[in-house]
This record gives structure tokens, sequence and C-alpha cells, in this order.
């Protein structure tokens, strides 16, 4: 038996490494069980830790336990393992590498352009230089270089011409008043006798335009790096080169404006003259810390054909709607312009249209009396504007120019084109640009819709998984609480999200308030007013714990669990401290009032189709029914957690408040006759939560389907309980009700959308709004766990129980889970039986549920069976 798939803090070779006490990750492959393990760590070819032979199967979260690990140390580890049979297999190996552990490790300097920015007005990218000369001769040899990086703004780095490009968009998105980033990059390849090493800075999330409303400078007014390069001979011997006063500087270059969102202006003919030197500026009080994630990189390149436009200009669709930026290849005469605005969709003319995506803004620039305004749904009086633009203005040297976008990131399928000079469509590329994670599931059915549905959702996922979980790529590419909770298990599925995952929870600790909210968005990104108040909806703010306990359940991360449970306790005693009706009247007449959930600004059923919704809709409604339906979630799920934990008096406190909760819910709105309604969002939550038993469970179900053919079998929930319809549904017995919900092409229903060819996932029924929102794609979970029936179950261990049904004639599907690669399929005969075959990785095993009764525990390796 042989270790595969090893993996560092679920990283692959990690570079720059920031925890000192990582952890190792593997699949086995040639046998059936791994009986022992073996974990050796070597520095520099020594041992420094040997676990010795470990009588368990385990194969994830296998602590280092050696001594302390230093900075920039490169560690190699060795894995062996032996089976069932007691056989030692062949040894499998991997490294990793520390980043810079300690402040005293950073030598360089933070540097800034040599000016004075003024707020409100936007300057041209900053350009910084360095020459230095390595010692190459005949008897000295190079074996490591390394560029440690971070700025307040986003950067890249060019070393003798060539453009570094490990992370896009660095050092990604945090609270940059708290944490930033930093990343490593290994250029020994790079390195030549004579060095030129480029640095160029803009203003990225630190000082450009953010959320829907493009507000600018929420951390800051100047941006600055910070970054060092040093160089490891075979002798033992060092040079570190760091950002300092000697850096030239200068902001001539030919990026003349650059926003994430509005876009670029490049001016071809123009180059850095670095005919000025950079200025050190005050170091950051935030903490520089280690990304341990997996980099934002270039993925799928897509090549587009021409659209015809009624005014003539240019229009190229590729086909597929996409985050990322542009390549393009042109010839034009010195000082000719080519101007292009990127878009979701187009107008009735053909012509690019982004306002269902555009907030209109202050030309001047927002001023606080102005947002506030704005905030209240008042209009904006003066010259007015809009963001984001998704805007490139190219100007041509006169040569053949190549270009490709640095500083900025668009949501788009199309774009349009207003040249001085003709231009071919072959000379234009979409890249795509997303968090590098692994895919791990697969899904294919008999109808090639629902296939479709699939990749419209991972594509909507890889639009918006760049560095933090946004719920779209262009109005307001903001890390959306609720978003994040309900897609975690579908985005589990369909890539490895665990290193990302991780990363956001260190953003959600960063960004909770002293009370145990955390803001509706995270990280933080200004407009504190909106979405520190939006911050306590029900539903979005339960992301705080189902994330961590859902991240447990998926990848057995105990640590995880206990690093974050100080967080969810503080959310959980905020809520205790916060209950009863915000009417005082009310709550005295209220016999549950001590369990009953209401207070603060909540969303409630947010988008729920507009003939199922109350009069008084948004922040000004009240919610009692969802928020005490997700008060018993929280205490029910913080019960668990406590439990799990060995926190025994805080389990107890929670099971209390979950019982109150319970009656209260039962109480107020079950014996109160609500769930004899045709609003399936009334019926599918207490069904989905838990929150009701025996005869109570059976009448909602039963009322549910009865909502349910009488809408035609469409989607009538919203945001919160859509995930949960197919669910409940299935678990309820109504499974053909189900397929029947999945298939339906009527509005508002998931293949509707694709009946009318969208390839990303919309964020309302309608497709007036954002094209690329991935959170609605949270039935593909239903997919996979339910249709093909594939659930982990513990550690090395899955459930598997199909459900087949509809009109499919076949389901299969994979996933490449933490314990390995388990697949499932059904398909129907000719006869109406259905013939399951069952794949379980080695070291596994599986407990096989069919809905004839069937039920059987399955060894790691392959099987099939039938049944009527």
């Amino acid at each position: 038996m042989k270790a595969v798939h090893l993996r560092t803090d679920y990283l692959k070779e990690p570079l720059g490494l920031g925890n000192r006490a990582p952890e190792f990750f593997w699949h086995a492959e040639g046998g059936m069980k791994q009986t022992a393990y073996q974990v050796i760590v070597y520095r520099d070819g020594e041992e420094i830790w040997n676990s010795g032979k470990v009588r368990s199967a385990r194969m994830t979260h296998i602590r280092y336990g050696g001594p302390a690990l230093k900075s920039r140390e490169v560690l190699v580890w060795k894995v062996i393992l032996w089976d069932e049979k007691d056989q030692a297999g062949e040894a499998s190996e991997s490294f990793f590498e520390m980043g810079l552990l300690e402040k005293s490790d950073w030598t360089a300097k933070w540097i800034t352009g040599d000016y004075k920015p003024k707020k409100k007005l936007c300057y041209p990218v900053d350009c910084f230089k360095k020459e230095f000369q390595a010692e190459l001769s005949s008897g000295k040899k190079l074996v490591r270089a390394r560029i440690y990086a971070t700025a307040r703004g986003v950067y890249d780095l060019f070393l003798n011409g060539s453009r570094i490009e490990e992370f896009i968009l660095a050092p990604g998105m945090t609270d940059y008043r708290k944490r930033i980033q930093y990343q490593v990059y290994d250029v020994t390849g790079l390195i030549q006798r004579d060095n030129i090493w480029e640095i160029r800075l803009a203003d990225g999330w630190y000082r450009g335009s953010v959320a829907a409303y493009g507000v600018t400078g929420v951390f800051g007014t100047q941006t600055s790096v910070m970054a060092q390069l040093e160089l490891t001979y075979e002798d033992g011997s060092k040079k570190a080169i760091g950002t300092d006063g000697s850096f030239l500087w200068c902001s001539d270059g030919p990026v003349r404006f650059s926003d994430l969102k509005d876009g670029e202006v490049f001016d071809a003919s123009l180059h850095p003259s670095y005919h000025g030197r950079a200025k050190v500026t005050e170091a950051s009080a935030a903490e520089i810390a280690a990304a341990d994630n997996v980099p934002v990189k270039e993925h799928e390149r897509l090549q587009g054909t021409f659209v015809v436009d009624e005014t003539g200009h240019k229009v190229i669709d590729f086909g597929q709607n996409i985050a990322g930026y542009l390549e393009f290849r042109v010839k034009g005469k010195k000082g000719q312009r080519v101007d292009i605005v990127c878009g979701e969709v187009l107008d009735a003319k053909n012509q690019v249209d982004l306002s269902g995506v555009q907030e209109t803004i202050p030309a001047k620039g927002w001023t606080g009396m102005k947002l506030v305004k704005k905030l209240l749904g008042g209009e904006l009086k003066g010259d007015v504007t809009v963001t984001p633009k998704q805007e490139i203005h190219f100007t041509a040297s006169g040569d053949e120019d190549v270009y490709k976008t640095s500083f900025a990131v668009f949501g788009f399928r199309y774009i349009e084109i207003h040249a001085d000079f003709e231009v071919k469509a072959e000379d234009f590329t979409a890249v795509a640009v997303y968090s590098d994670m692994e895919q791990t599931g697969e899904f294919a059915c008999s109808d090639e819709r629902v296939n479709r549905l699939v990749e419209n959702t991972r594509w909507s996922m890889k639009g918006n998984f760049l560095d933090v979980p946004t719920d779209c790529p262009t109005r307001e590419r903001l890390g959306w609480t609720g978003d994040a909770q309900i897609f975690f298990n579908t985005g589990a599925y369909l890539m490895d999200t665990a290193a990302f995952f991780k990363k956001w929870l260190r953003d959600c600790e960063d960004n909770q308030y002293k009370n145990g909210l955390l803001s509706a968005v995270v990280p933080y990104s200004g407009v504190e007013m909106m979405y520190k108040a939006t911050g306590s909806s029900a539903g979005w703010a339960d992301a705080i714990y189902l994330v961590p306990y859902r991240f447990y359940k998926r990848y057995g991360d105990v640590g995880l669990l206990k690093c974050t449970y100080p967080m969810m306790k503080k959310y959980a005693d905020y809520l205790m401290k916060n209950l009863g009706l915000r009417d005082k009247k009310a709550g005295k007449a209220n016999p549950y009032n001590d369990y009953t959930y209401e207070k603060g600004v909540h969303l409630g059923e947010w988008l729920e189709p507009e003939e199922f919704r109350d009069a008084v809709y948004g922040t000004k409604a009240k919610h009692p029914e969802e928020c005490t339906a997700y008060l018993y979630l929280t205490m029910k799920t913080m019960e668990e957690i406590a439990s799990l934990l060995g926190e025994t008096e805080d389990s107890k406190t929670y099971q209390q408040y979950a019982s109150g909760a319970k009656k209260a819910y039962t109480g107020l709105f079950v014996k109160a006759g609500t769930l004899d309604t045709d609003r399936q969002a009334k019926l599918v939550r207490p069904l989905a939560l838990g929150l009701l038993e025996g005869e109570e469970k059976n009448k909602a179900e039963e009322r549910l389907l009865q909502a349910v053919e009488k809408y035609h079998y469409k989607v009538g929930t919203g945001f919160l309980s859509t995930p949960f319809l197919l669910p409940v549904l299935t678990e309820a017995g109504y499974t053909e009700a189900a397929y029947k919900m999945l298939a339906n092409e009527e509005k508002p229903g998931w293949l509707a959308e694709i009946a009318d060819g969208a390839t990303t996932i919309w964020e309302n029924w309608e497709g007036d709004l954002s094209r690329n929102h991935y959170s609605p794609g949270a039935v593909c979970e239903w997919l996979f766990d339910t249709a093909a029936g594939i659930r982990v179950d513990g550690e090395n261990s899955f459930v598997i129980a199909p459900h087949p049904g509809g009109d499919m004639t076949f389901v299969k599907a994979s996933y490449q889970s933490i314990y390995g690669k388990v697949e499932c399929g059904w398909e129907r005969t000719e006869n109406g039986e259905y013939e399951v075959s069952v794949s379980i990785p080695a070291n596994t095993t599986a407990k096989l549920l069919l809905p004839d009764g069937t039920e059987e525990i399955l060894e790691a390796g392959e099987r099939e069976t039938s049944l009527l």
C-alpha cells in the first residue's frame, strides 16, 4: 500500500507556510486497509522527527511533532503505510517550505511613490526598480532564490523582464487594518549575474473602488509595497535585497489608471522612466501573515466570435460568462485608440448592457451625507456617474502591441469594441481568473440541461472564488456571509475549498465585533452603516458557526472547530442577550418571549417570488418566524459542537435554549396555523431545520406537496430556503416531485435559466440583475448527495444512498474527498429496474442504503447491484 495525493495543511508543496505545527494528509492506494503509518520529516537531509510506526487507519490531520520550525526552512516529509497484511509499502515523499515567522525576518521597508495623494483622486500605477548583481562565478552556485512580498494595494513583480504570475491581484483581500497577506515566489531559475527587479503597485481593495457604491480609500489613500529577495548559495552564504529608499520610482508607465472594477487606461507608447526614488513610509500596524491558501491564478483562455451590432461597433461573444480579464494583440498608428467595455449581457441592439449591475454614484466622489442619503433610498443630485464601468481604454504605440489587464477583473461574456482601426476577433482572448482550487466533483446524467446546470454552478463558483467567496464579480464583489454558508457544501463537492475557506474563516475572526456579530460582508469593505447593520440578519450571521461546523463534517478538522469555537460562542452569547420581540408590549403578552428572536436588521426570505412576499419587504420588515427558526438551529448546532469539544456546561446551556426556541416556534407559528399556506418557504424552513415532529411534520410535508403542485412545480422559495427545497421533498418521500421541480423549465426555476442560454447562475430568476451569483446553484448539493447519494460520514467513512427518479435514465457522480475518490452511479434498464454501481477508495468503508431497503457495509473496491 502506498500513500498518494500528499498534502501539507491542505496544500500541495506550499511555499511560505505560516503554521508552525503543520498537518499532513494523504490518500491510500494499492490495498484494502491501512493498518499503520509512519511519517518522517527531514531538514537538509537530516531526520528531525519520526512518528514511528503508528497503528492507525488515519490519513488526515497528522500533526507535526518535532522540534520548533524556523523561518525559511525547507522540510521534506515521507510517509510509509502498512496494509491489511501488515506489509509495509513504498515510501511517498513531499515537501513544504516555511515562510517568515518572525517580525525581525522582514528587513525590507515599506515604500511608496514620491507624492502626497489626495482623497478622491485617482493616480497612475507606481513603478519601482532595483538593479543588482548576483554572485554566479564558477565557484559560487546559487541554490535558492525567494521573493517575499506584500502590499497595501495590489502588486505584481518582474525579474529580468519576466512577469512572476504565481498570484494575480496579490496580496489578496483581507481587512488591511488587521491582517495583510504576503506571498513567497521561487525565482531561482530567473536569477542572472546582472538583474533588474521591477515592481508595479496599484490601488486594489486598499485604495480603489469597492462594494456596490464604488467607495474609494476604504483603508487609506497612500498605497505601499514591501518585498525582499533572498539569495542562498551552495556554500551557505546569503544575500538579501529589500525594498528601501534606493529603489527607483516613477508613475509615468503605460498603466495610467487601474481600478479593480472600473478597469484600466493603458498607453502602449509609454515606458517607465524611473526618474525618481521611492519614499520609505511607515510600517503597517496590521499583522503581516502568510496566506496559507491557494493562490489566485489565470486559468481557462477563451476565444470568441463577432456578434452583429446594429450600430456597426465590434462585439465579441466568448461563449461563456466568466470573471477575468482580457489579453489582445493589435497594430494601429501611434495615438489611435481601442476602447472596450465588458459585460454579461447584450441589449436589443447587441450592445453591452451593464444596467443590471451598475449603481449611480457622485461624479466627484462620496461625501458622508450623500452616502447616507443613497443608503436610505434617496436620489443623488448633481453630476453622477456609474460603477462598475468594466472598461479598458488602450492607446496604440505604432508598433504591434500586446496588452493584458494587470490590476482589474471583470464579470463578462461579451466585449464591445470601439476602435480607430480594424481589429480581429481572433486577436482577443478572455482569461478566467480565480483561486487555484483543485476540481473534486464530477456529475453527469441523461438530462443535458441538468449537466449544464452543474457546469454553470461551477463556472459561477470560479467567477466568485477570488481569495474570498464573493456574491458576484460585477456590482458588489463582496464576501456576503449568507451566500458562503448556503453554498459551502455544494462548493466542496465541486472543488477543493479547504484551504480557501480556512483563510476566509480567519477573515471572519478579524471581522467579528465586540458584541459577537459579523458584518454581512467579510472581509471588511467599508460602507459600515449598511453592512454592519445587516450583519445580524438570520441566515447570514449563521455563517459564523455553520461554515466551521460544515467544514468539520466535510474535512474532519477538529482543530479548526476548536480554533473558531470562541468566535462561535460570542455569537451565541449575543443571541441569548437579545431575545424577545422588539415591541415591549407584544413581548409581555408573548408566553415564549424568552426564546423568541427578532431584534436587529434581518433580510428574511430574500428574493422570494413577489406573489409570496409580505407587504413590508426588505430591511424594514420584521421576521420573527425566520429569526426564531434560526435561533433554534444556532443553539442545536452549538450544542453539538460544544459536546464534541468537551464543553459540557456550554452544551447544557445551548440545549436549554434550543428546546425553548423549538417550543416558541411551535407555539407562535405552528399552532397559529402558519403552516397552512402555499408559501413554500414557510413549510420548507421548519422541516429542513428540524423544528417539526410526528403528526405536525407529516402534515407540513403533505401541505408542502400541495403548495408545490399548486404552483405547477415551480420554485416558490427565496434565498434562505431554496437550497432546502429538494432535500425536504426527498426526505418526505416525494422524490418524484423533487425531480419534477428540478426538470421544470418554467420561471421561477433552475432550468428556466438554461432554456434562456445561461452559462452561469443568475442572481434572480428573471435574469435582469447579476448573471453570476453562485448561491442559487446550491441545488447541486442535492445532485451529489441525494440523486447520486454520495456523502462523507466521518473519518474514512461514507454513506452511499442514491435516489433514482424522474425521467432520468442514468446518473453518475464522483467526488475526490479528503479520504479518496468515491463514485456512485445508477442506470435504468429496459425492464424498469435500476443498476447501481459504487466505487469506494482504499482504507475506507461505506454504508450502502438503497430505496428498496437494501442496507450493506461496503469495503474498498467496486460493487454493482440491482434494485426494483
